[in-house]
């Protein structure tokens, strides 16, 4: 394996791990607290960090050669992406956490698999990212490929901070301290940071 690919499939999985201890420690009272900022509770936002991969994952196989099923939330056309996170968010609200995790797994050792198969070429590509949210109204510009992909590694960690804006006794604990505080987005495009709102 490509010794960059093995830097950022680590990294996934060390958020991957922080997150679902995070959300199995949650009780039902800091599931159900909505996020300030937004109109999804914190379990919202968990069910979202459990189903994106699903979204990406077919693209990212395809780029190696590999098969992935698409999601089985429909993909609107046309595309925002906002909208099909509402959508995938929306038809999981009677899930459990453990029912959200245990999908989140099969959507990432998917990912992964194909994470695994990628090359320098693969990471060093510029690709058009993007403009894709309504909402934002921002033109799409030329990204590295192997930038995106560690925005892609620390969703967790950035999503865990809106979180944590409805849960500050939570954010506290030392652990979760120290987690967040070991997120680096160096590495990540300024046209990628800009769609991270």
């Amino acid at each position: 394996m490509n010794i960059r690919v093995q830097l950022v499939i680590d990294e996934f999985a060390r958020h991957r791990r922080q997150f679902a201890h995070l959300c199995r420690a949650l009780t039902a009272k800091e599931l159900a607290a909505v996020v300030p900022g937004s109109h999804w509770t914190v379990k919202d936002y968990i069910a979202h960090l459990c189903t994106i991969d699903a979204l990406i994952v077919p693209r990212w196989a395809a780029m190696v050669g590999q098969q992935a099923p698409l999601p089985d939330t429909p993909i609107p056309n046309p595309f925002d992406i906002d909208d099909w996170n509402e959508a995938a968010v929306q038809s999981r609200r009677d899930r459990s956490v453990e029912e959200l995790l245990e999908e989140a797994e099969a959507h990432r050792e998917r990912l992964l698999r194909a994470v695994a198969e990628f090359t320098d070429a693969h990471l060093d590509q510029e690709i058009l990212y993007g403009g894709d949210r309504k909402v934002l109204n921002i033109p799409p510009s030329r990204v590295r490929f192997g930038g995106l992909l560690w925005g892609v590694a620390i969703h967790e960690p950035t999503h865990t901070r809106d979180i944590l804006r409805a849960l500050p006794k939570r954010a506290e604990e030392p652990w979760v301290r120290e987690w967040l505080a070991s997120v680096s987005d160096a590495l990540i495009p300024q046209g990628v940071r800009e769609q991270r709102v």
